[in-house]
């Protein structure tokens, strides 16, 4: 084939290529782009699908438009959802997906990810969250003092500090702990409260459902074991009634396994260091040093029960929301699947190690 000829074809295929992206490009007034999808279990193989998509005109009567329709399939309830605005609808400004318990109970919510996650359109860091009621009743809401529902619920499942038990769940640390048979999935649960909405709790999902609603507190501990290492505050029981709140806290931890899998036993050795910044209970002196290392001991008894409480909940729950088996795994040559990972933790035994510093009182004396 001649040079001329392969020129002639590549230039007609750069032609026809540029044909097809013009007929694909819509006007930016002809998009709408979906900012929360929200999941209402309806029955066997249907769900309710919500969308809340900003306005963009200043003249619009609302600020942000909600979508509902019944469908079994995400691509099928976009389309239904689509001839109702009239508009092409997008989901590049995705920032919130939001399940009912109920539609997470029955073991829907993987197939749903698995999908959004192999869409180009929506990003990893698109967060999650359980609603205890209806996905629906809570984007509908009427909420006056806020921008809109997109950004209220947004800015609500955002990382803090100050938020302990919120475990800031987006759709690739789903996608992550959904296929790794080492560790199950968790995510925060929101609650509307007359016009507020709330962090009430922790959803604990056994594979591919959830299994229960934990303390809000426990998201701490699986926080804490995880390594991370700014821990949000929380509260300590330190004898006699009294209480002490420790906050600006780094923590370091070291698990070591004994590598057996007919008996497993792990330590579990925590470093707590932080500020003691309200203080509830007797009259005491906290530039006197002894007073001082009796709190930090007492700090350390507390926080060890409360950990070892923790997980001996989850054994009996067969869950494993830390990936504490992978201590485990990471010792045997057997192939290890979701089931091996259940008769671990049943039978798991540990030792917990506590070693608190309260490096200062903050403003207290």
């Amino acid at each position: 084939m001649s040079k001329k000829i392969i020129v002639i074809l590549l230039i007609g295929m750069v032609f026809l290529t540029g044909c097809n992206l013009n007929e694909k490009k819509v006007p930016i007034e002809g998009i709408d782009m979906v900012g929360i999808l929200g999941f209402d279990y309806e029955g066997e193989g249907t769900y309710k699908l919500t969308a809340a998509i900003p306005q963009k005109s200043k003249y619009a009567n609302e600020r942000t438009q909600i979508y509902t329709t019944t469908t079994e399939l995400v691509t099928t309830g976009m389309v239904d959802i689509e001839k109702k605005t009239e508009k092409k609808v997008v989901l590049n400004q995705l920032r919130v997906i939001l399940f009912s318990e109920e539609f997470a109970t029955s073991g829907k919510v993987e197939e749903v990810i698995k999908h959004l996650y192999g869409n180009t359109q929506v990003g990893n860091e698109v967060l999650l969250a359980i609603v205890k009621g209806s996905a629906e009743e809570l984007m509908r809401q009427d909420y006056t003092d806020k921008a809109s529902v997109i950004n209220y619920v947004s800015d609500l499942l955002q990382p803090s500090v100050n938020l302990a038990f919120n475990p800031n769940t987006n759709i690739h640390d789903l996608m992550y702990t959904q296929t790794n048979p080492n560790i199950d999935s968790i995510m925060p649960v929101i609650e509307l409260k007359g016009k507020k909405l709330e962090l009430t709790g922790v959803a604990l999902f056994k594979g591919d459902h959830m299994e229960n609603v934990l303390h809000p507190d426990d998201a701490l501990y699986i926080q804490a074991i995880q390594g991370k290492k700014k821990l949000s505050p929380f509260t300590l029981n330190v004898g006699g009634g009294d209480t002490l709140l420790l906050d600006f806290i780094d923590n370091s931890v070291k698990i070591i396994s004994n590598k057996s899998l007919e008996s497993p036993r792990l330590k579990i050795i925590l470093k707590i260091e932080g500020t003691m910044s309200e203080y509830k209970g007797k009259n005491i002196s906290f530039k006197d040093p002894e007073i001082m290392e009796r709190l930090e001991k007492d700090a350390e008894k507390d926080l060890k029960k409360k950990i070892n409480d923790f997980l001996e909940e989850m054994q009996k729950l067969e869950v494993d929301p830390i990936g504490l088996t992978e201590n485990v795994r990471r010792h045997q040559r057997v192939k290890w699947d979701t089931e091996l990972t259940r008769k671990t933790i049943s039978k798991m035994k540990w030792d917990i190690e506590v070693d608190m510093s309260i490096l200062s009182t903050g403003v207290l004396h």
